[in-house]
C-alpha cells in the first residue's frame, strides 16, 4: 500500500482529490489546519487519517505521523489564493516560508517525492513582468510567490535528494467551487442578468473541470518524472471568447455579449503554454470532461446557489 501526505486536504481541490484517491489502495495522511476546519467531506473515508497540524508549527508533523515509508507529499495548502489576498505580500511570503519548512520536515520523515501545486499565473509573471513598460497588477504577487516557491523548493529538494514535481494548475472550475474565478464570475453575471461585458477574448485560455484536475494531479504524483514540471490542461485549449459564448448559450442563448468593453491589461500567453503533451506522454493522463459538459453541471449548481 502506498502512503501519501496531502496538505490542504479539505479545500476545493483537496476534497475532490481525496474522493478519487479513496478508491485506491493508498493510505492518506490528510493535513488539516486545526479542529475548527470543516472535514465533513473527507472524514468517513477508510483510508484517510486526519492529522491536525497548523503550518506555523509544521515541525511537529514528524511526531504526529510516525511512519517513515511515505511515498510522496502532495502540497495543496496555500493561504490567499483568491481575491485581494493575492496582493498581500506578507501572506504570500509566509506561504513560501511554510512550504520550505515543510520540505525540511519531509527530509526528516524520509518522504521520497514532493508534488507542488503551482499556477499558470507563474507563466504570466515570466511572460509579462520583465517587459519594459509593463504595469502588473498587485494581485500578481500571488503568481510571483508561487514561482518563487517552485524554484526554492526544487533547490531544497535537490539538496536533500527528494524528487520534485511541479504542477501548473490551470483555471479549475466546477460544482463546489465558491470562489469568483472566471467561470463563476462570468456565469453569475449572466445568471443575474447583468451586462455581459468582457475583453475581446482573443487570447488563448483553458478551463479544466475539477475531476480532471485531480485526476491529473494523481497521475503526476504516481507517474511523473522527477524534477519535471507539468501543465495540467484539458488538452482542448481555445480562445477565451469561445468559452464565453459557451457559457452564454448554457445560461441563456438570448443574452447579448459585449466583447471588447473590458480592456485587457497584460500580455497573452502563447498557445505552447497550454500544451498538456508532456503530461499525457509521461503519465498517460486522459481528460474525461469536455467544457460543454462541465459548464452545464456548473451553471446548474450556480443557479441553485443564487436562489
Amino acid at each position: 500500500m502506498k502512503k501519501v501526505i496531502v496538505t490542504g486536504a479539505n479545500g476545493f481541490i483537496g476534497t475532490s482529490l481525496l474522493e478519487l484517491m479513496s478508491k485506491e489502495d493508498v493510505l492518506i495522511f490528510a493535513i488539516i489546519k486545526d479542529e475548527s476546519e470543516d472535514i465533513s467531506k473527507i472524514k468517513d473515508y477508510d483510508n484517510v487519517k486526519i492529522i491536525y497540524c497548523d503550518f506555523n508549527y509544521i515541525e511537529k508533523l514528524p511526531n504526529l505521523i510516525t511512519d517513515r515509508d511515505i511515498d510522496y507529499c502532495i502540497h495543496l495548502a496555500w493561504a490567499g489564493s483568491f481575491g485581494d489576498a493575492r496582493a498581500d505580500y506578507d501572506c504570500q511570503l509566509n506561504n513560501v516560508k511554510a512550504t520550505l519548512d515543510l520540505i525540511e520536515v519531509l527530509k526528516e520523515m524520509k518522504v521520497k517525492r514532493f508534488v507542488g501545486a503551482g499556477t499558470l499565473a507563474e507563466k504570466d509573471v515570466l511572460n509579462y513582468h520583465m517587459t519594459d513598460g509593463a504595469t502588473p497588477n498587485a494581485v500578481s504577487i500571488y503568481g510571483i510567490a508561487k514561482l518563487t516557491n517552485q524554484l526554492m523548493t526544487k533547490a531544497l529538494c535537490s539538496k536533500y535528494g527528494i524528487e520534485h514535481i511541479w504542477c501548473y494548475l490551470s483555471n479549475t472550475y466546477g460544482v463546489g467551487n465558491t470562489t469568483n474565478n472566471f467561470v463563476n464570475m462570468a456565469s453569475r453575471k449572466m445568471i443575474r442578468g447583468e451586462r455581459a461585458s468582457f475583453t475581446s477574448g482573443e487570447q488563448t485560455y483553458d478551463f479544466v473541470y475539477i475531476t480532471d484536475t485531480v485526476k491529473a494531479i494523481n497521475c503526476v504524483a504516481k507517474f511523473g518524472k522527477k524534477n519535471c514540471s507539468y501543465y495540467l490542461g484539458s488538452t482542448k485549449e481555445r480562445p477565451l471568447k469561445e468559452y464565453i459564448k459557451i457559457i452564454k448559450d448554457t445560461v441563456d442563448p438570448h443574452i447579448e455579449l459585449y466583447l471588447g468593453e473590458v480592456p485587457f491589461n497584460g500580455k497573452a500567453l502563447s498557445c505552447e503554454n497550454y500544451s498538456a503533451e508532456k503530461l499525457v506522454e509521461h503519465t498517460g493522463f486522459v481528460p474525461s470532461v469536455d467544457f460543454e459538459d462541465g459548464i452545464k453541471k456548473t451553471v446548474e449548481w450556480l443557479k441553485e446557489q443564487e436562489k
